[in-house]
């Protein structure tokens, strides 16, 4: 019993001393060298960095892919052991890798993790890490744009860290992002640098943004603009389509471009979305938009004769001219022909509110609400700020300032019964096993009778007025020429040189299905819409008809098979 004894007592002194003697080897530690660990620790703790994967698709209307993800390599260095700081950094310069003031300015000051150059290819990686020793990579995900210049303007960009910069890719970054990875770099005890990746986060983000935008038709659409762009002199060639009865935008394209591969390399003006941010004076285009009021508020008799003063007419000290001098026509001529002197007689009947209240109305001077496409609101002026020349001015598209798809939104409004829809490039968007669509939302301002009427006028217009530039065989086309004066930015006052040219239509014209609006910046060839934007037009009609399968004017229906 005294033994058993004396053996508990002897091991709980060991117990005790075995603790005593770690109680002081902690204390120790601390106390004297509590700042080396300290700082070894910080060194280690530096080698965490974040990481994104997974990032979402973008994709067409169809699911062929605009915007994917692949692999890459970014190149990093624990600057505090480097042994020879600026010959590093001259060995990187003589190496071709592209270092920022930032970059070199950390290699020589600070001890920790450094990135050197994001998102290289692979093997560049491999190759710079056996020529530089010191030098680490982490594979990485890198976005990929396959078409290129392709509604890049409207897909949108992201930055070194994979975080969307522009256009979808920026309005969307909240959804599309992927899933965030912390990496740590650490050396083991050969000096081989491990990487250990946290797997706490394995979940894969299934996430694919869907436009409404045809890969096929937006192609074609910028190729053709290209070409007409060059052929007429201008500085820039516009197009958008929208289907009239669903807001979908079936392709937003412009003659320029960028890469959003390389999207540094080209200036801001070229990653601009120019359908939904270019701002012009309409011109005759904007006829149409008094034309309807008139018709349904004012119930406007088309077989009324309007004096047109032959050409020449003064209103408040200013004298409104047409291109072509007439004297007496009906109000259908005046549409027909595109009178300004008979619109702006015609505008009398209608009180500056009146107008005002029905440009708020059919989308002017405000946001379409169309998402991602940095749109401008337009300029229309408060009506308490109208001078007398201004409801005379607006009736034949000046001193109002739009975008092509506040266009093509009202010309839609036109095609499909008298409601305004707001306009959409997004589908749907799968996420995480759900499904989720844009709302649809739409505003009548003016009835289906209204509508009618104005879809016969534009198709007059077309057959025996200023459009026929337009006119198919193979689909039957309705719109409108326009042609605007541009501000000459150095006297504030209308150029005598640099016009807008336009045509805005729908078709089939006798079931309207598309509307479209095609703009040239100052083309030098001919300034007017008729002679450019008409025919572009009918290019692009023409194609997307045969594409989505609108009825043709020239062949027989298909025989059903008994």
């Amino acid at each position: 019993m005294s033994n058993d004894k004396s053996r508990i007592n002897f091991f709980s002194l060991l117990a005790f001393i075995a603790l005593g003697a770690l109680v002081f080897r902690v204390a120790y530690l601390q106390l004297l060298h509590g700042d080396f660990y300290s700082e070894y620790a910080s060194k280690q703790a530096k080698g965490v960095v974040e990481s994104t994967r997974g990032r979402g698709f973008i994709l067409d209307v169809h699911g062929e892919p605009l915007a994917l993800n692949k692999k890459s390599a970014s190149l990093y260095v624990f600057a505090g052991e480097l042994n020879d700081r600026k010959m590093f950094v001259r060995k990187l310069k003589k190496n071709g890798l592209r270092l920022s003031k930032g970059t070199v300015t950390r290699l020589l000051k600070n001890s920790g993790f450094v990135w050197l150059e994001r998102n290289i290819d692979i093997d560049r990686a491999e190759e710079l890490q056996k020529k530089i020793p010191n030098i680490e990579f982490l594979l990485e995900e890198q976005r990929l744009y396959p078409e290129r210049k392709l509604a890049a303007s409207m897909v949108g960009f992201t930055g070194t860290d994979n975080k969307g910069l522009g256009g979808l890719e920026h309005r969307y970054d909240n959804i599309l992002q992927g899933r965030k990875l912390q990496l740590l770099s650490l050396k083991d005890n050969k000096g081989q640098r491990i990487v250990y990746e946290d797997t706490r986060k394995e979940k894969e983000i299934d996430t694919q943004l869907y436009l409404t935008i045809d890969k096929q038709l937006q192609g074609l659409s910028e190729e053709v603009l290209r070409v007409d762009t060059e052929k007429y002199g201008a500085k820039r060639g516009i197009a958008v389509a929208m289907d009239a009865y669903t807001g979908d935008i079936i392709f937003a394209a412009s003659s320029g471009g960028f890469d959003p591969n390389s999207y540094g390399d080209f200036p801001a003006k070229e990653r601009k979305n120019y359908p939904a941010g270019y701002l012009y004076e309409p011109g005759s285009i904007f006829k149409p938009v008094l034309f309807s009021l008139l018709l349904d508020k004012k119930n406007l008799n088309i077989r009324e004769m309007v004096n047109c003063e032959n050409g020449k007419y003064k209103v408040y000290n200013h004298v409104i001219k047409d291109v072509h001098p007439n004297k007496i026509l009906t109000a259908r001529q005046v549409l027909i022909k595109s009178s300004n002197i008979g619109m702006v007689k015609l505008s009398d009947k209608v009180s500056r509110k009146e107008f005002y209240d029905y440009l708020k109305a059919s989308g002017f001077g405000r946001k379409t609400g169309v998402s991602g496409l940095g749109e401008e609101d337009g300029i229309l002026r408060d009506v308490k700020k109208w001078s007398g020349l201004s409801k005379p001015s607006l009736s034949i598209g000046q001193e109002v300032m739009v975008t092509p798809l506040q266009m093509v939104q009202f010309y839609s409004a036109i095609a499909n019964g008298g409601r305004l829809i707001k306009p959409k490039v997004v589908s749907k968007v799968e996420n995480d096993g759900n499904t989720y669509r844009p709302k649809f939302e739409q505003d009548r301002i003016f009835s289906e009778e209204t509508a009618k009427k104005m879809q016969k006028l534009l198709r007059e217009v077309v057959m025996y007025g200023t459009g026929v530039r337009a006119d198919s065989s193979y689909i039957q086309i309705a719109g409108k020429t326009g042609t605007g004066q541009r501000i000459d930015n150095k006297t504030g006052t209308y150029s005598e040189r640099d016009y807008v040219a336009s045509f805005a239509g729908i078709f089939p014209a006798d079931k309207p299905r598309v509307a479209m609006v095609v703009v040239y910046e100052t083309p030098r060839k001919s300034i007017y819409g008729g002679s450019t934007a008409a025919y572009t037009f009918k290019v692009l009609a023409e194609q997307l008809s045969m594409h989505l399968g609108l009825k043709r004017s020239y062949v027989y229906e298909s025989l059903q098979a008994s």
